[in-house]
């Protein structure tokens, strides 16, 4: 520790530093600066509180701010929202090539079945209307893919958009690989539908298909949902999907109308849980907004 010397024009500070006496004179009323925080944080100017020498062995250097973050693009501020819902439209008309491929496989192995059928041993006289119970599931198993993947679109888009709901409402951050790959898990529900369909019971084959599909989408939603109960209530979305395009695939006269309906509803779901939703804050990358 150092020996304060006061005189009358100007005040001198003596302290040792490493052995060696290191004296420094202030004038009245100076300020002092040294480029080292050992020279000028052990003491006060003697004006100052009768100029005691303070203690240094628990100070702390002061620490320089941190870097301000570089400002987030323009892009990455606004209309995320927007950009998402853009982004979820495309990824819907993206997945309609690998559909378009299993619509293909199935028109494929259709004609094969029905050459191998006409060119088997038939009685004479038959109506080829008057199919076996296992030429005829043959027959409605093919159907049923073919009539399922014109409401691929619908299905996708319902999907999609619970995810995108839990993504906004509990403030949840989602990859485009994450998007892409649920996608994925729900192309391969009509191809296990065309698969199963060739050695089971069309019925049999829905439900095996929809249950692959549907235990593979909700156990990947624990880990980007990051909660057992919003997967449960994916899970119970798929069920709920599936099931209503069963119905539909079964009616021959009030398909196009149970189709109308079911749209009604996903729509009012839609519109109700998203009523509270300040979209402008969002799209200007605001805080949460939904009440």
């Amino acid at each position: 520790m150092g020996e304060l010397f006061e005189g009358l024009e100007f005040a001198r500070v003596a302290f040792d530093v490493g052995g060696e006496e290191v004296v420094v004179a202030l004038s009245d009323g100076a300020v002092f600066t040294a480029n080292s925080w050992w020279l000028h944080v052990g003491f006060i100017r003697s004006g100052h509180t009768g100029g005691v020498m303070q203690n240094t062995s628990s100070f702390t250097p002061p620490l320089l701010p941190p870097a301000a973050a570089p400002a987030p693009n323009k892009t990455d501020r606004r209309n995320r929202a927007t950009l998402k819902l853009l982004f979820i439209a495309a990824l819907v008309l993206l997945l309609q090539l690998p559909l378009q491929l299993v619509n293909s496989l199935q028109q494929e192995r259709r004609a094969n079945w029905a050459a191998g059928w006409k060119t088997s041993a038939v009685p004479a006289g038959r109506s080829d209307h008057a199919y076996p119970p296992v030429e005829k599931a043959g027959f409605e198993a093919y159907r049923m893919v073919e009539r399922a993947l014109k409401h691929s679109v619908l299905v996708l888009a319902l999907v999609f958009a619970a995810f995108f709901l839990f993504e906004t409402l509990a403030g949840l951050r989602l990859h485009a690989v994450h998007y892409g790959l649920v996608g994925v898990a729900m192309v391969l529900f009509y191809l296990a539908l065309l698969a199963l369909g060739e050695v089971a019971a069309p019925g049999l084959a829905y439900v095996g298909a929809a249950g692959a599909s549907s235990a593979l989408v909700t156990l990947y939603s624990v880990a980007i949902l990051k909660s057992q109960m919003r997967a449960a209530v994916i899970g119970g979305l798929l069920a709920c999907v599936h099931g209503v395009l069963f119905v539909v695939l079964q009616m021959e006269y009030f398909a196009l109308l149970a189709g109308t309906g079911a749209l009604f509803a996903a729509l009012a779901a839609v519109m109700f849980f998203t009523r509270n939703i300040d979209w402008h804050a969002r799209d200007a990358g605001g805080a949460e907004a939904a009440t």
